[in-house]
C-alpha cells in the first residue's frame, strides 16, 4: 500500500515537529515506517501534491493548521464536486458552547458530504476521513488539545474498520482495534517461541482481561509479582526498570510493564515499557479530556500488547530507549488499598528480600559457582547477578543523572563558545610564548584551533562520556539535543541540530568525551527519531570536522566569527538574509535593559573596569565598531570601549552577564534627564554559526535539513560515518 503524507504548515506557532511524531506513529501499522510529511507553506501548492497523491498513492494523510482548517474543508469538497452537509453529532456537541455564533458552528460542523467524521472531544476541529472504494484520504486538523483523540479514537479505527488491516498488514476479521493488537502480539509471540514476563502492577490485570479469551495467550504471557520499588527515579525509567524486573524475575526473553496513572501540572498519564537485555522502550501516554480513566487504562494496555508484539518481531518500536538503571521517581496518585492488598504486598515484599539475603549469603559461603546458589538462582531466573533486582536503585547506575546534575552546567550552546575563546587564549599564549610549544595554522595559513591530523576514519562511537557518565553514543547525542532543543521544533531543524552538535564532538578530537555540559535523560519522540536518521553524519572543512557554534535567535542574520572570536573562519562568514528574516517574529527577539546612573556604575566598577566617574555617563561605554544586522545604525558589535579598555560585543555581555543583555547586537544610549542607560538587544546569543530559531524557521518554509546546514556552515561537506 502507498502511503502519502502532506502537511499545510503556515503557522509559525505551531510545534509542528510533536505533532509530525504523533501521526506517523499513528500511521505506523499501515506504512513501512519510513514515511515522512511533505511540507507546503501555500494552499495551491498543497493541492497539486494532493493531486499527484490522488493519482499514485492508495493512504493520503493531509494534516493542517487549525488557522487554514475551514478553507481546506471548502477546498476538499470542491476538488471532489461535492455538497457540504452537517454533522448531527458535531452539532450536538457545540449546541452547549455559548461563546460560538451560529456561522461559527455551521463551520465546525460542516464536512463533505462522504466523509466519515472523527470527533474531536468538543467538536471544535474535528477531523474527516473520505474512502471512494479504492483511496483512503483523511484530513487532521493540527491542534494540541485535540489531535491525540482524534487519532486515536477517530483515525486509528477508520483505518482499521476501512482497510481491514491488522498491525501486520495482514487481512483480518473485523475486531475491536484494541484487541486485534492483542491478538497480534499473542501470534507474534508464538511464532517467534517468545514469551512475555508482565510486572504485576494493578493495571496489569487490564492486560489479563483483554488476553483472557486470545488463543496461546496463557503460554506466552505471564505474569510476574509487584513488589513497589520507592527509589528516587524518574517515571520514564521506573517503568524500564519494571520491565527489566519481570525479565529477571522470569524465565521470559521479554520484560513488560504498565504503571498507575500518574498526575503532573494538572495532567494524567500512563507510562508503558518493555525491555531485553539490551535496552528497554518507554512510551508515556496522556489522558484526554473528557475521556474515562477506564476507557484511557484499556486503550493504553492495548499500546503495550503492541510493543510486546514488535519487540518479539524484531520491529523497532517508536518511544524512548533506556540502557541502564535510572535515578528519580515521580510518585503515582495515591489510591485506595484494601488491608488485604496491602498485606500480600508486605509478604511478598518480606519473601523477597529474605530469600536474597540468604542468596548473598549463600554467594559468600559457596562461591557463585556452589550448587546451592546455582539452584538459587535458576528459582529466580538469575545467570549471574548476585544482588536483588527488585532493588535496582541500591547499585550505582552507569547512566544516572541526578536531578541536580545541570545545575552550574552550561548549555553546550555555551560550552562551545567559551572551549573556542578558551583554545584561543591558549593559542595566543602558545605564539608568544614559542619556546615552550609551536602555533599551528591549517592548511590554508589560516588560524583555526590546534586539532590532531585526521586519521583513518575509525566510524561513529559506540559511546560518548558526558560528566563523567559513558553513555551509547545516540542515548548521550539525543540527551545533549534535547537540553538545547526540547519539543517544538520541526524535525528537519532537529536534525540539523544534531549534525551541529556530533560535529562539534569530533570536532574536540579528544574521544567524544565532554564535561560541564547540561543533557537530558528523558527525550522527545521526536529528537530520538532525528538522532537515529542522521547519527554518525558531521560538517567537514578540508578533510576535518569543521567548528559548528550555534546559538538560540538571530539578529536579521548572523556574524562573522571575527566578531565573536579573534580569527576568522572560511565557514563561519555572516548570512545576512534568511528567506525573508524569519526570525523577527520569534518570542524574545527583542530585549531592552534599563539601568540608573548609580547602578551602571557599580556594576562597572565591581566588575573592574576603571570609569572616569567625572566625565559625562555617556561616555563611559561607547561602541566603535559593528556591522549592520539589523539596520545601518544597529548591528553585532564588534568592539566597544568601556573606561579605557576595547572588548568585543560577546566578551562585555559576557563579562557584564549582570546586565542581562541578551546578544551582542545591541544598541546603547544614555537619557541625560532620567539618568538612565537603555541597552536594546536584538536576538539571543553570540550570534556566530546557526540559529536555532531562524533553523525552525527555515524548516518550515520547507528546507531539509542538509539545506539548513548549507545555509549557514557554507563551505563545509556533510560527511557520513560508517555505524
Amino acid at each position: 500500500m502507498k502511503v502519502r503524507l502532506l502537511a499545510l504548515n503556515v503557522e509559525k506557532n505551531i510545534p509542528f515537529a510533536r505533532f509530525q511524531a504523533r501521526i506517523v506513529g499513528s500511521l505506523k501499522n499501515y506504512t513501512e515506517g519510513n514515511e515522512t510529511f511533505e511540507h507546503y507553506d501555500k494552499m495551491r501548492d498543497l493541492f497539486e501534491g494532493f493531486q499527484d497523491a490522488l493519482q499514485n498513492d492508495d493512504l493520503i494523510v493531509v494534516a493542517v493548521g487549525e488557522n487554514h482548517y475551514f478553507k481546506l474543508k471548502k477546498a476538499v469538497s470542491q476538488a471532489f464536486e461535492v455538497e457540504e452537509t452537517y454533522s448531527p453529532a458535531v452539532l450536538n456537541m457545540l449546541e452547549s458552547n455559548e461563546s460560538l455564533s451560529d456561522e461559527q458552528r455551521k463551520e465546525f460542523s460542516s464536512f463533505p458530504e462522504p466523509a466519515s467524521v472523527f470527533l474531536s472531544k468538543d467538536g471544535l476541529y474535528s477531523g474527516f476521513g473520505i474512502d471512494n472504494g479504492e483511496k483512503f484520504i483523511v484530513f487532521i486538523p493540527i491542534d494540541n488539545d485535540r489531535i491525540n483523540l482524534i487519532l486515536r479514537n477517530g483515525v486509528v479505527p477508520y483505518l482499521e474498520k476501512g482497510l481491514g488491516l491488522n498491525a501486520g498488514g495482514i487481512v483480518s476479521e473485523t475486531h475491536h482495534f484494541d484487541n486485534e493488537k492483542v491478538e497480534t502480539a499473542v501470534s507474534r509471540l508464538w511464532e517467534s517461541g517468545s514469551v512475555a514476563a508482565v510486572n504485576g502492577t494493578a493495571n496489569a490485570e487490564v492486560l489479563k482481561r483483554l488476553g483472557e479469551n486470545v488463543e496461546h495467550f496463557n503460554e506466552v504471557v505471564v505474569f510476574t509479582p509487584y513488589v513497589e520499588d520507592r527509589g528516587e527515579v524518574n517515571v520514564t525509567e521506573y517503568a524500564a526498570q519494571l520491565a527489566r524486573v519481570s525479565l529477571d524475575l522470569s524465565a521470559a526473553n521479554i520484560g513488560a510493564s504498565i504503571s498507575d496513572i500518574y498526575e503532573s501540572e494538572g495532567s494524567k498519564y500512563i507510562c508503558i515499557a518493555v525491555a531485553n537485555e539490551d535496552n528497554a522502550t518507554v512510551r508515556k501516554l496522556y489522558l484526554e479530556e473528557g475521556e474515562t480513566e477506564e476507557s484511557f487504562t484499556e486503550s493504553v494496555a492495548a499500546e503495550l500488547f503492541e510493543l510486546i508484539g514488535e519487540r518479539a518481531a524484531g520491529i523497532r518500536s517508536v518511544g524512548i530507549e533506556v540502557y541502564d538503571a535510572p535515578a528519580e521517581v515521580t510518585k503515582p496518585m495515591e489510591k485506595k488499598s484494601s488491608k488485604k492488598t496491602v498485606t500480600v504486598l508486605a509478604i511478598i515484599l518480606g519473601v523477597v528480600i529474605l530469600l536474597c539475603s540468604v542468596l548473598a549469603i549463600v554467594f559468600k559461603m559457596q562461591g557463585e559457582k556452589g550448587s546451592l546458589a546455582k539452584t538459587l538462582r535458576g528459582i529466580f531466573g538469575y545467570e549471574t547477578q548476585t544482588e536483588s533486582t527488585t532493588q535496582p536503585t541500591t547499585a550505582t547506575p552507569t547512566t544516572t543523572l541526578p536531578p541536580e546534575t545541570n545545575e552550574n552546567k552550561l548549555k553546550i550552546s555555551e560550552f562551545i563558545i567559551s572551549d573556542i575563546i578558551e583554545l584561543e587564549k591558549e593559542r595566543r599564549e602558545e605564539a608568544e610564548n614559542p619556546s615552550e610549544s609551536e602555533s599551528s595554522t591549517n592548511e590554508n595559513g589560516e588560524g583555526t584551533p590546534s586539532q590532531s591530523e585526521v586519521e583513518e576514519d575509525k566510524g561513529a562511537p559506540e559511546f560518548i562520556t558526558v560528566n563523567g557518565e559513558k553513555l551509547p553514543a545516540k542515548e548521550a547525542l539525543a540527551g545533549l539535543v534535547m537540553s538545547e532543543m526540547g519539543e517544538g521544533y520541526d524535525i528537519e531543524a532537529i536534525k540539523a541540530q544534531t549534525v551541529v552538535i556530533y560535529t562539534y564532538l569530533k570536532y574536540r578530537d579528544n574521544g567524544f568525551v565532554i564535561d560541564g555540559v547540561q543533557i537530558e535523560k528523558s527525550v522527545a519522540q521526536e529528537v530520538q527519531v532525528a538522532v537515529d536518521e542522521v547519527f554518525g553524519r558531521y560538517l567537514s572543512y578540508n578533510g576535518k570536522a569543521a567548528l559548528t557554534p550555534f546559538f538560540e535567535i538571530a539578529a536579521g542574520g548572523t556574524a562573522d566569527a571575527s566578531l565573536v572570536f579573534s580569527e576568522s573562519y572560511p565557514y563561519l562568514r555572516a548570512v545576512t538574509r534568511l528567506d525573508g528574516n524569519p526570525e523577527t517574529e520569534v518570542e524574545g527577539y527583542e530585549n531592552t535593559v534599563q539601568l540608573k546612573r548609580g547602578e551602571m556604575q557599580g556594576i562597572l566598577l565591581k566588575a573592574g573596569f576603571e570609569i572616569d566617574v567625572n566625565a559625562k555617563p555617556a561616555q563611559w561605554i561607547i561602541i566603535r565598531e559593528k556591522n549592520n544586522a539589523v539596520s545601518s545604525s544597529v548591528g553585532y558589535v564588534k568592539s566597544i570601549r568601556v573606561g579605557g579598555q576595547d572588548l568585543t560585543g560577546y566578551e562585555f555581555i559576557t563579562k557584564l552577564s549582570e546586565l542581562g543583555i541578551k546578544s551582542s547586537c545591541f544598541k546603547l544610549s544614555y537619557d541625560e534627564a532620567s539618568e538612565t542607560f537603555t541597552f536594546t538587544s536584538y536576538g539571543v546569543g553570540c550570534g556566530v554559526g546557526m540559529s536555532k530559531a531562524g533553523a525552525n524557521a527555515l524548516a518550515d518554509k520547507g528546507y531539509s535539513y542538509e539545506r539548513i546546514l548549507r545555509t549557514y556552515f557554507s563551505g563545509t561537506t556533510l560527511t557520513k560515518e560508517e555505524q
